[in-house]
């Protein structure tokens, strides 16, 4: 009878840990496909802010929809142009990227006085401070990237998460804001190629866009009977010029300032605002509701044309940049996140 009660305790002792290992895998089991199942859910949750963000942002005007002419109003960031008061759908207004830029820069992102903008901007991104906005060009270039706190030569943080959703929005990138004045194609009728013309070119600077682009001047021209010429003055029209162009047989065309041309031209970052060429006192020193200009000057044979722009991109681009603010540019707009 001993036997036979040592027997039964010690199958029932095999049974109870056989039953003990069972429940034990079957926790393990589950609590991995628990663990798998949060993991797809917050990724998941990942991707959907991340998707809904950039359906916001290339289909909205925001709210209100001229946010970025003072950023402190803005509720709901988008950066679509408007056309009669709508959203042109899949665009990207450089103006609207340019002012967000400048919200994300340094300490602007800290700033008090932004604290209404950086919580609408955080709240697209479901409260997060992960995120990054690129620009890219039709060849997978980048053109322009924030990120909260960015600075030039620095990196987002991206690269050292385990966790990364990329998604991307075919868009035009619209230039035509950033045009803020042409004088059209100046075309010689006279027979007097030596005689010298002028003109005038009058732009607006409003509150907050000195800081938040680069000013730039673009001019073409074109020979047919004789280079056009034309030299450039920025608010005043006495005294040595600040820039000259000349056109080749071929056309091409000038930036201003330009880092190619002599040393006082050489601008690293920032557009006229900052060249050592302009007078101080002449660099903007008009606020909206004052008035700036250019002052032209220029000789050219019959039926040779110029034609000048005053342009704006976003602060802190390369200077080339500039030269392709006068027509809409294919690209595509890549908003990453990440945990």
């Amino acid at each position: 009878m001993k036997e036979e009660r040592g027997q039964v305790f010690t199958l029932d002792m095999f049974l109870a840990l056989v039953l003990t290992a069972m429940v034990l895998s079957y926790s393990g089991l589950a609590y991995e496909q628990a663990r798998h199942a949060g993991e797809r859910l917050s990724r998941f949750s990942l991707e959907r802010i991340a998707n809904d963000a950039a359906d916001v942002l290339v289909k909205t005007l925001g709210e209100p929809e001229n946010w970025y002419k003072d950023a402190t109003t803005l509720r709901v960031l988008g950066f679509a142009e408007e056309n009669d008061g709508q959203p042109v759908p899949s665009t990207v207004d450089i103006k609207k990227f340019g002012q967000f830029r400048r919200l994300l820069h340094g300490d602007n992102w800290t700033d008090p006085a932004n604290e209404n903008a950086v919580n609408a901007i955080k709240k697209l991104f479901g409260g997060s401070e992960k995120f990054e906005i690129r620009l890219l060009d039709e060849n997978g270039q980048e053109l322009w990237h924030a990120f909260p706190g960015w600075e030039i030569g620095e990196n987002s943080g991206a690269e050292n998460s385990t966790e990364v959703v990329v998604v991307r929005r075919l868009i035009s990138l619209r230039y035509g804001s950033a045009i803020r004045s042409t004088t059209g194609r100046i075309v010689r009728l006279d027979v007097q190629p030596e005689k010298e013309k002028e003109n005038w070119l009058y732009f607006d600077v409003y509150a907050g866009e000195a800081k938040a682009y680069d000013w730039y001047i673009i001019v073409q021209g074109e020979r047919e009977s004789g280079n056009p010429h034309v030299q450039i003055w920025v608010n005043e029209n006495t005294g040595n010029f600040d820039y000259e162009f000349v056109a080749a047989t071929d056309a091409p065309e000038q930036i201003y300032p330009n880092p190619d041309l002599p040393a006082t031209h050489r601008v690293t970052h920032g557009g006229m605002e900052n060249d050592p060429t302009i007078k101080s006192e002449n660099r903007f020193p008009q606020p909206y509701p004052g008035t700036n200009y250019l002052y032209l000057k220029f000789t050219a044979g019959r039926w040779s044309w110029l034609q000048i722009y005053v342009v704006l991109i976003p602060q802190c681009s390369d200077w080339g940049e500039a030269s392709t603010v006068i027509q809409p540019l294919p690209a595509v707009l890549e908003v990453k996140m990440w945990r």
